[in-house]
């Protein structure tokens, strides 16, 4: 799937776009952000916006994020919500585990906005999945997982905000994650 959207951007040799793929009504719908117009395309019916949005400091916006949130512990990437469940574990409370995943997932995201000029005012933890994608050319079997947020956050900083929005948050963006949707806030 993910080299379908490749070639509607031909000739880069780095990914130069975000993705996302949704359900709806039993058909899938592809949101794609990138610097780049996508090329005509026999499988997609191509529908472009251009995306210039005018952000100031103070401002709210409603988000919707699918990320995989994840750990660094002795060089490695971990699922940082399979670890939060180890941790849990280890310390003998196997109670309410969900929760304690789910504050691991919102402290990993209100990080994101301490680096990225937000801060968030309300979010919510909507899914978690743990994923599995076959790599056609190895056959090798790729795992990830991925955390749906939705929310409202405040802009502290547009410029940094819109920088890392346009590389997109977490890791495994190859495979869906990463791209935060955004719309204007109450206050708009």
């Amino acid at each position: 799937m993910h080299q379908w959207l490749w070639d509607l951007f031909p000739g880069g040799k780095e990914r130069q776009f975000l993705y996302r793929r949704e359900e709806l009504q039993g058909a899938f719908r592809f949101f794609v952000l990138s610097q780049e117009q996508p090329a005509a395309s026999a499988i997609f019916d191509v529908q472009t916006r251009p995306f210039a949005p005018t952000l100031s400091a103070g401002q709210t916006l409603r988000f919707n994020l699918r990320a995989n949130p994840t750990i660094c512990k002795n060089g490695k990437r971990h699922d940082l919500l399979m670890e939060a469940k180890r941790q849990r574990k280890t310390q003998g409370d196997s109670q309410d585990i969900w929760s304690y995943q789910q504050q691991a997932a919102l402290t990993w995201l209100a990080r994101q906005g301490e680096q990225n000029g937000f801060t968030l005012r309300e979010t919510s933890v909507d899914a978690y999945r743990q994923q599995q994608i076959r790599r056609e050319k190895s056959r090798q079997m790729i795992q990830f997982s991925s955390v749906d947020y939705t929310g409202v956050l405040v802009l502290n900083d547009p410029v940094l905000f819109l920088q890392r929005l346009a590389q997109g948050y977490g890791k495994s963006r190859a495979f869906g994650c990463g791209m935060m949707m955004i719309k204007p806030g109450d206050d708009a």
